[in-house]
Formats: C-alpha cells, sequence, structure tokens
C-alpha cells in the first residue's frame, strides 16, 4: 500500500466515523489538558551528571602529606574503574579530593558502588585517624531551587539556634522541601579542655583519658529477655545525660574529671566568612524532592520566608533570596508564552492573507493547540517533565504545526476548485499530497536521531528533550491532518468557499520558464549563491556564546599568601567598599562574597536592566580596580568552566609554579585575553616542629606520644557527639588549653612529662623551624598539573584567533623533560561540542536521504531536494553575519533542526511533479506546473515557520530565563529557511530536469555501448 493510499484510507475512515474521531480527538485533548497539571515543572530535566567525587576529610594536615597519605592510593585504587574519561585531584591541608570524570550515558550508580569497592579495599593504607571517606554523584535535581542569604547588623555568631528553630526547620516542613542547609552559623560545641600541669601531676595523659571517655559514652543495644509472657527488649544506656555528669567523671577513686579539665560550651573556630551588602551574612539553601513542581515548593517556601520576616524575633535580621530558580523559570516560561503567541498570531494574520476565509484558517490553526495537547499526554506517558528544553520544543513547533494541515487544506481546496464533490475532492486531494507530508515530517524528526542515539555529551542529552516535544508535536500534526482535517473539511466545503481556477501567467511561472530555457545561467546563478558563503563565513566567529547571562560577575582576590581571617574580611571590605561607591555606575544590586584564609571571592549582581553589555561593564569595572595591599582582584567565573585555561603538567608542582610564572607575561601580551591568573594557592607556611628522637627516649617518651600531645593541643580529639540537649546532639571534644591553638610561644612550651618534681616542656625535647609550603597540589590523569585561566573579550579576540595565538606562542616555549601544557577551558568544551554536532548533523543529511529515497522509491529524485539543504547553509552564515552573531552552539542547534525543515519544499515540489509524469504529462509541463501548483502552499508554511520564530530571534529572551538566549537559533532558522525556500524554487525544478537528462544520457550510452558490444561480438 503506498502512502498516498495509507492517506487516503485515513480520511476515508474519518469521514465514515466522524463522531469516532471527533470523539477520539477529544479524549486526546482532555488527557493532554489533565497531563499538563500532572508534568513536573523543572528548569533542567533530572539528568545524571557523569562526575563522581571522592573526599577525604583530613583537617590540620599539609598538602604534601594528604597527596602521599591519601591521594595517591586512592587515585592508585580508582584508576582501576573502567571507562574513566578524566582524573583530577586537589590534595589541601584540610581534605584530599578525586574527581573521576565518565562519557555521558554512563551507569554512574554502578560506577558509584565500584568506587566504593575499592575505596574500601584500600581503607587499611590510609591513616587511622580518617573519620569518613565520602563518595558523592551528581543530578541536576540536586541543585538548590532556593537560596537565602541572611545578613543584620547585629551579631550573628549565637545566632544558630534562633536560625535553625525558627527559619530552618519551618522551611523544612514545607510540602515539597526534601532538605534545607544552613551554612556560615555553627552550633556550639561542649569542649573539655584539660590541664596538662595537673595531668602530668597525677601521672595521666590526654590518650588515656580520651579513651576511658569514648568507653563510657555509648548507647548499645544488648538483645532481649524473653519467657512465657513477655519479650523485653535490654538497652544499656552510656550516655552522658548534662555536662554536670561529665564534670563528675571519675577518673580515678579521688579524681573527677572536672578535678583536671573544664567543661565549658564554645563556639568552634571559625574557618570562613561570608558578606551581603557589607554585612556578615549566613547561607541557607533549600532543595526540592525530586517529583515536586518547581513554582509552587518555590511559592510555598517564599510565604514562608515573607512571613518570617514579620516574626519579631527577626527585627533587623535580612533575609534576602540571593537566587530563586523558579523565578528564572517563570520567567522563561512567560516569554515564551509570549513569543509563542506573537508568532501564533502572526501565523494567523498570514494564513489568513493567503486563504481570504476565515473559517479556511481557523482550521488549519485549530491543528496547533490539539497537536500540543496531544504532546504533552505523550510526553508524560514517557516519562519527560515539562521543562525550559520541552518547552523550547513546542515553541518551535509552534510554527509548524500548520504546515500538514495548509498543504491538506490547500489540495483539498484545489480539487473542489476543479469542480469535485466535496467527499471526493477530500479523498483525492489528501491521496494527492499524503506522500509529501508524510515524507516532510519524517524527514523533520529523523534529523534528532543521531542526538538522541548516538554519542552523548551534556548537548545532545538535553537536546533529546527538545527533540522529544518536537516530534510528538509534528506526528500529532501528520495525525490530525489525515483525519480531522479531511473531516472538517469535507463538513465546511460551502462555507469555506472555493474559487475558480484561474488561468493566468505569474511571475513565478515565467521566471520557471526562463529558467527551463536558459539552464547555464541557472546553473551559474546556483554556484553563485553557494559561493557567496565565503563572505560571510569569514566575518562569522565560532566563539560560544557570550558569558555572563545571569547577570552576575564573580571578583576573584588572588591573596598573595594566607593571611588571618581576619586580615581578609579587612581586605574584602575594603574592596566592596570601592564597589558600592560605585554602585550606580557599575549598575549593581548587591554584593555577595564569600572568604577563607587564603581564598576570597565576591560575587556581584547587576541590575537586570542595564544599558551596557557586560563586556563594556566589566572593562569599565577593570580600569577602576583599586591597588589592594594583600591580593590582586580579577574577573573570575566563580568555580564553575567558563573562560579559557592552559593546563600544565610535569612532575613537580614548583616546577610548574615557575612555568606558570614565565607564560603569563607571555599569554599577557595576546590582545584580548585578561585576567591572567594560576591555579596556584597564595603562598603559606608550616611551623615544623623537629622531634629530636634521643631526647625524647630519654626522659621515657616516644615521638609518637609527644606528636599525640601537639595534635591535641592544636586539633583536639572529637568523641561521641553529646545527645542530652533538648535541642538535638551537640558535638563533643577534647583539647587543651585554648592559648595553645593561637601561640607558637604557649606550644613551645606545652608540658609532654614530668620527671622528678620537674614539668619538662616540649621545646626541651623538639626544634622549630618556619619554611613555606603548598597551598594544594593538583592532579590530572595521575599527573601533577597546574591550570592557567583567563577572561577572553570577545569584541577583540575570538575563541578561534585565541586557540590559534596561544598555540603559535606556546609552541616557541622549551619545556623541561617530562612537563606539557594542553589547551582546556572553552577550547575543549567548543571543540567537543562542534565535531558531536557536525557529525550529528551530517548523520542527519544522511538519514533524511534515506527515508526521501524510501518514500519516493528512487534513489536519484531525492538528490534534487538535497540541494536545498546546501543552499539554507549559504542563508545561516549570512543571517548571523548580518545580526551580528557567532556559530554557538545554539546556532548550530538551529542548523540541525533546519535540516528536516528545508527538504520539505522541495518534497512537496518534487511529489507533484511525479504526479503529473504518472498523468502522462510532458517533463517540462509537469516541472512548471507542478511548481506553480505548490506554490502556495510552500509559502504560507515557510510564512507560518518563519513568523513564529520572528518574536525569539529579535527577543531577549533566554533559557531557563537565564541561560544561553534562543536567538541565535531562530535567526539560524530564519535565514536558512528563507534562503533555501528562494532558491529552491527555482533550482529544485532546476535539478530535477538535469538528473533526470543525466539519467536518459546514462541510459542512451549504455545502450550505445551494449550494442557496440553486442557487434563486436557478433563478428
Amino acid at each position: 500500500m503506498t502512502a498516498a493510499e495509507i492517506g487516503a484510507s485515513l480520511a476515508r475512515l474519518a469521514l465514515r466515523r466522524p463522531v469516532t474521531i471527533c470523539m477520539l480527538f477529544v479524549s486526546m485533548l482532555l488527557l493532554g489538558a489533565i497531563s499538563s497539571r500532572l508534568l513536573p515543572l523543572e528548569k533542567f530535566p533530572g539528568i545524571e551528571i557523569p562526575e563522581m567525587v571522592v573526599t577525604v576529610p583530613y583537617p590540620n594536615s599539609t598538602p604534601a602529606e594528604v597527596e602521599r597519605l591519601i591521594t595517591r592510593p586512592l587515585e592508585e585504587a580508582l584508576a582501576t574503574i573502567s571507562n574513566i574519561k578524566r582524573m583530577r585531584s586537589y590534595s589541601s591541608g584540610d581534605n584530599a579530593q578525586v574527581v573521576l570524570q565518565f562519557e555521558w550515558g554512563e551507569d554512574i550508580n554502578a560506577k558509584s558502588i565500584e568506587a566504593r569497592e575499592k575505596v574500601d579495599a584500600v581503607k587499611h593504607l590510609l591513616p587511622d585517624d580518617i573519620e569518613r571517606v565520602q563518595v558523592m554523584q551528581f543530578n541536576t535535581e540536586d541543585m538548590p531551587v532556593f537560596q537565602l542569604r541572611i545578613s543584620s547588623q547585629r551579631d550573628l555568631n549565637n545566632a544558630y539556634d534562633l536560625l535553625d528553630r525558627s527559619l530552618r526547620r519551618p522551611i523544612e516542613r514545607v510540602e515539597g522541601v526534601s532538605q534545607v542547609t544552613l551554612y556560615g552559623v555553627e552550633k556550639q560545641n561542649i569542649v573539655i579542655r584539660l590541664d596538662q600541669q595537673r595531668l602530668l601531676q597525677h601521672q595521666l595523659n590526654a590518650a588515656d583519658i580520651t579513651a576511658r571517655l569514648r568507653a563510657a559514652n555509648f548507647s548499645l543495644t544488648a538483645g532481649y529477655i524473653e519467657n512465657d509472657n513477655e519479650r523485653i527488649l535490654v538497652n544499656p544506656v552510656g550516655e552522658f545525660q548534662s555536662e554536670y555528669e561529665i564534670r563528675q567523671f571519675p577518673i580515678t577513686t579521688q579524681l573527677k574529671l572536672g578535678d583536671i579539665a573544664t567543661v565549658q560550651r564554645e563556639m568552634p573556630r571559625k574557618t570562613d566568612g561570608r558578606h551581603l551588602d557589607q554585612t556578615y551574612a549566613i547561607g541557607m539553601d533549600v532543595f526540592k524532592e525530586s517529583s515536586q513542581n518547581l513554582v509552587e515548593v518555590s511559592e510555598r517556601v517564599r510565604a514562608v520566608v515573607d512571613e518570617i520576616r514579620n516574626d519579631p524575633q527577626f527585627n533587623g535580621i535580612n533575609l534576602y533570596v540571593m537566587d530563586d530558580t523558579a523565578k528564572s523559570v517563570k520567567t522563561s516560561l512567560h516569554d515564551l508564552l509570549i513569543a509563542g503567541l506573537i508568532g501564533a498570531g502572526l501565523s494567523f494574520i498570514v494564513l489568513y492573507l493567503f486563504l481570504r476565509n476565515l473559517v479556511t484558517t481557523l482550521v488549519v490553526v485549530l491543528s496547533v493547540p490539539i497537536a500540543i495537547c496531544i504532546a504533552l499526554g505523550g510526553m508524560y506517558f514517557l516519562g519527560y517533565s515539562l521543562n525550559v528544553l520541552s518547552l523550547m520544543g513546542l515553541m518551535l513547533a509552534v510554527g509548524m504545526l500548520v504546515d500538514n494541515a495548509v498543504v491538506i487544506t490547500e489540495s483539498i481546496q484545489y480539487e473542489v476548485e476543479q469542480g469535485y464533490q466535496a467527499e471526493q475532492a477530500t479523498l483525492r486531494g489528501v491521496g494527492n499530497v499524503s506522500l509529501a507530508v508524510l515524507a516532510g515530517t519524517l524527514t523533520t524528526a529523523i534529523v534528532f536521531l543521531p542526538n538522541i542515539f548516538g554519542k552523548k555529551i551534556d548537548i545532545t542529552i538535553f537536546l533529546e528533550h527538545t527533540a522529544i516535544a518536537i516530534c510528538l508535536s509534528l506526528l500529532a500534526s501528520l495525525l490530525i491532518a489525515q483525519t480531522l482535517i479531511p473531516l472538517l473539511a469535507s463538513k465546511l466545503t460551502r462555507v469555506m468557499g472555493s474559487r475558480k481556477p484561474q488561468e493566468r501567467p505569474s511571475r513565478y511561472r515565467k521566471l520557471l520558464q526562463w529558467s527551463w530555457r536558459h539552464p547555464r545561467w541557472t546553473g551559474f546563478f546556483a554556484i553563485l549563491v553557494l559561493a557567496s558563503i565565503v563572505v560571510p563565513m569569514g566575518a562569522v566567529t565560532g566563539d560560544q556564546d557570550p558569558e555572563g547571562f545571569n547577570d552576575r560577575l564573580f571578583i576573584n582576590y588572588n591573596l598573595h599568601q594566607q593571611y588571618s581571617l581576619k586580615e581578609v574580611e579587612d581586605e574584602v571590605s575594603q574592596f566592596e567598599d570601592f564597589l558600592y561607591a560605585n554602585e550606580e555606575a557599575f549598575y549593581i544590586d548587591a554584593v555577595y562574597s564569600y572568604y577563607t584564609p587564603n581564598h576570597a571571592i565576591s560575587t556581584v549582581l547587576l541590575q537586570p536592566e542595564r544599558p551596557v553589555k557586560m563586556g563594556e561593564l566589566m572593562e569599565t569595572m577593570r580600569a577602576q580596580f583599586p591597588k589592594m595591599l594583600r591580593s590582586e582582584p580579577q574577573f573570575g567565573w566563580g568555580g564553575g568552566n567558563e573562560g579559557i585555561s592552559i593546563t600544565l603538567n610535569g612532575q613537580s608542582t614548583q616546577v610548574l609554579q615557575e612555568l606558570t610564572e614565565r607564560f603569563i607575561p607571555l599569554l599577557a601580551s595576546i590582545e584580548g585575553l585578561s585576567d591572567l591568573r594560576s591555579e596556584a594557592e597564595a603562598g603559606q607556611f608550616e611551623y615544623v616542629v623537629q622531634i629530636d628522637r634521643e631526647r625524647a627516649h630519654r626522659i621515657g617518651l616516644s615521638t609518637a606520644a609527644v606528636a599525640q600531645q601537639i595534635a591535641t593541643a592544636l586539633r583536639g580529639q572529637r568523641l561521641r557527639s553529646f545527645r542530652g540537649d533538648p535541642n538535638g546532639e551537640i558535638p563533643l571534644r577534647i583539647a587543651f588549653d585554648e592559648d595553645l591553638e593561637t601561640s607558637l610561644e604557649a606550644l613551645q612550651n606545652l608540658p609532654v612529662i614530668q620527671l622528678d618534681g620537674r614539668t619538662v616542656p616540649l621545646a626541651a625535647v623538639a626544634d622549630f623551624r618556619i619554611q613555606p609550603r603548598l597551598g594544594g597540589i593538583r592532579r590530572l590523569d595521575r599527573r601533577t598539573s597546574l591550570a592557567i585561566q583567563a577572561n577572553i573579550n570577545n569584541e577583540v579576540l575570538t575563541l578561534d584567533q585565541a586557540r590559534e595565538e596561544i598555540t603559535q606562542l606556546l609552541d616557541q616555549v622549551t619545556l623541561p623533560d617530562g612537563y606539557t601544557w594542553s589547551l582546556d577551558g572553552s577550547f575543549e568544551r567548543q571543540q567537543e561540542a562542534e565535531n558531536v554536532m557536525l557529525v550529528n548533523t551530517l548523520l542527519a543529511v544522511v538519514m533524511i536521504y534515506i527515508v526521501m529515497a524510501a518514500l519516493f522509491e528512487s534513489v536519484l529524485l531525492p538528490t534534487s531536494v538535497i540541494t536545498s539543504l546546501l543552499f539554507s547553509i549559504v542563508g545561516v552564515f549570512w543571517a548571523l553575519m548580518l545580526t551580528g552573531q557567532g556559530m554557538s552552539i545554539m546556532a548550530m542547534i538551529g542548523i540541525l533542526i533546519l535540516m528536516g525543515i528545508v527538504v520539505n519544499n522541495g518534497i512537496v515540489l518534487v511529489d507533484r511533479i511525479n504526479q503529473l509524469l504518472a498523468e502522462g504529462q510532458t517533463l517540462e509541463h509537469a516541472i512548471i506546473e507542478g511548481s506553480v501548483s505548490r506554490l502556495r502552499p510552500i509559502l504560507m508554511t515557510v510564512a507560518t515557520t518563519v513568523l513564529g520564530l520572528v518574536p525569539l530571534a529579535f527577543g531577549t529572551t533566554q533559557i531557563g530565563g537565564d541561560g544561553p538566549p534562543y536567538a541565535p537559533m531562530a535567526i539560524a532558522i530564519i535565514g536558512g529557511l528563507l534562503l533555501s525556500t528562494l532558491t529552491s524554487l527555482f533550482l529544485v525544478p532546476y535539478v530535477y530536469a538535469r538528473l533526470l537528462w543525466w539519467r536518459e544520457r546514462w541510459h542512451a550510452l549504455k545502450a550505445r555501448a551494449g550494442g557496440y558490444v553486442s557487434r563486436v561480438i557478433a563478428d
């Protein structure tokens, strides 16, 4: 059965069973309406990120020690996991972190289980005092949906109980909230501070006291007592119930813990800090349950926050919503809805201008809401969510959904004009274009198959959700065009009206006749159009979209060395004074800063409405940056992957640091590169305590015992949490005098033993010296690495130019043996994305050809249609150049979608020409009459698609409200579609005729050759 027969049979079924068809579509509409309420609303779809992080906390150590004892054993074990794409590690003085990156599509849950097994296998090689090893994996749903920052002029250091009780817990009880994290403020600890002098007097040591306390503070389920009548659980309880009980803990028969120590509540030592609008700030992140509606959860949380603001307890406390994901989603939804309504309105107007009949126009436009409802129902049952990507697909489909209905309606109306009755005209009209409609829909949908089933990267993973929305919508529009539209057309033939065929030569007919008579000039024109791509191709850059869509700037301070937290805070405050002094000039809405003793970063939140571009504003701010005493502020990326990066690999971090010092001045000479900085941590120092073995042994001590006393003095020992407080668990710690944690002199005088009534200080058995140390050690694929990062000014230097200039410059530098450099950051991501998109686009072209060849039952005729793809690419480059856009990823997505759209015009033309040839028409008459008869539906479908995208092309709508703009994608589709339409109206018939001519010449040549061979054999 042919496509025409299938289409006619569906139309015949619709005409015979009108009530059934109507009820079917009514049920689909109801299903779609219900699904629209049930579909989870998210910013991005829930996707497993192909990364895993293994973190081992090991505080108060050194990077070299962490690397040797923890990082390298972990790397050796984890490297045996299969399909690791990249392994990165970072060793600091507080923890070891190993990041495993896999290819997209890997089963991260299985890899996570494997990683835990590998870690367990080498746990015996790690230090004994490691408390835990964390193996974390990430999902896009793990991102907080609501970020709150709390600031006040009053002291919030002791506000943990207030914030936990009156803010965190009420938000945590909100329906749909899964977790609320509070950071920047800590609950008080109970600290047992031992008096070392008294310990020595009673011949005790800290290790024994710690062991006794750990053994005494326990909870244990012993088992059950069972008899004939009952079964009773026996639960020995040994937990401390009060601080008084801790003080009364017996050490000996005559000695209590309170006699040799003080038990008191203390605030933990502050290791970092935050500022919001120049005042101390506390952070809070809210996470939602995966099945909950993002917007509804956010609105419920915001309502609770607004209610808490009016609580008298929070007078003078500022609750600032720093990031509300729902707000950006609602902005994106609103922008897409407005753009869609404008596009639909423009499409309705142009359809009416073509059809000149309100009823016919309404019948055609009716396919749009019905198809979208059916698509929503399909998305729900397939397990997809309603997010900014699927909404983008629905928005893109709006202009294409009327295409099938237009072609079907126009064909039916043409048959009515030929004098056929309503039912006969409907069946003939549907049958004549069924093949074209089916081929057009399949070619539009099939371009996404390489992205769905091909190589997985972040772009193709996300594009799958756009593709599903488009494909479901188009398949629904195909079903509507084959059933509901013919049914309505047959019932409304009189109302829709019919016109007598007008036999007047059109300009298009005259141009086609001229093209037929002048094939060489037509070919020359085609080559000229193709060659014109040279002009825009040189002007259109291959850059990614410029960063900063979310109205934020990140400023890294690049501290010269490690300072005290107070000194870093003063440095941050000084720079914040500069920013707020220029608040209006820099369009600042708020400034949020985070700082530690060796790192500081400020996030500048900008006003959404700004008269200057992001790049210009950065240049203005950079020129006015004040000279700072302890730091060199530069624009950075907030810990993200933006910007460009040059990675150096080798064996020694020291050598790599020296190489970065050589590279940075060289790279700074490239115009357009700014904010160059190295990953090397700020300079730090360590106080080395060299224990003399002989002296320690002489007084009866081991070096390990002395080292343990030093560790207890500086960081203390964690005990099992105190659970007797009504507000929950409280950390319990044992330590020495607090002066030992802040004074080198006090540490040197730390008593280590009492000998013959005389106290021996630490200085008697150890030597002390200060030496520099690394702030951190980074490794890439088990080799030490260091990266140089920079911003790039897209108006001065394109990414491709930067790649070329950096490569030429660094190739001239001689590196020591075993040391290499590579380009990372935007270079790597853009190259990978471009390669994958190029391969997928080529595969899409091949698949389009395969579909058309199968439907036309010819390998020659689809070639005439494929030529329109070449001219569409020319149109894309011209459109991008004229609008000043680059060949970004969004533009590449536009080209991919364009591949499936532009061939529709050629399919409609070739299908009609084939029909006329089958009726016995001459080639010239078939080509000219077939093209003229399909001119109006082609112009109508192109006009609706283009006008549906105009609001996106010239608007400022962004993905998710704060992501890349839709404009490059819409501009690419419009430019390619317009030029390919103008050229395909002439060049598809021209190529069709040339192909048939060449085929006939080939057959004639074969016949002559066969005859010549036959005569030779006969002779």
